[in-house]
């Protein structure tokens, strides 16, 4: 992995902590149909952009450590592949160093 895709890979990390933190939040609620605003997991450090998905969605989506929540338009394809496409938002999962390194920086990871 070069130093622009660990950059890259660097900030999604840091968007998937804002998101992880939206989802305690959340589950404080207890409101599981709820429609929530994650923010876009993407690489651009400069995304203001939300997406809007059900906790459950969210949830389903963080047990893949290599998956992430984004706004159309701003996957990467050099690193990531589209998995889903949802109302709103979209899943891509991250392939070779990007993947491995999404693995190793898991926040849920034991």
């Amino acid at each position: 992995m070069d130093e622009r895709e660990r950059r890259l890979a660097e900030n999604e990390r840091l968007f998937r902590e804002v998101n992880e933190r939206i989802e305690a939040a959340a589950v404080g609620h207890g409101v599981d149909n709820h429609m929530y605003a994650f923010v876009c997991e993407c690489s651009n450090v400069d995304c203001t952009l939300t997406v809007t998905m059900p906790l459950a969605e969210y949830d389903r989506a963080r047990q893949d450590p290599a998956v992430f929540v984004l706004a159309f338009g701003h996957e990467l394809p050099e690193i990531e592949k589209v998995v889903h496409r949802g109302g709103g938002y979209q899943l891509v999962r991250k392939q070779g160093e990007a993947g491995r390194l999404a693995r190793e920086t898991d926040p849920r990871a034991p």
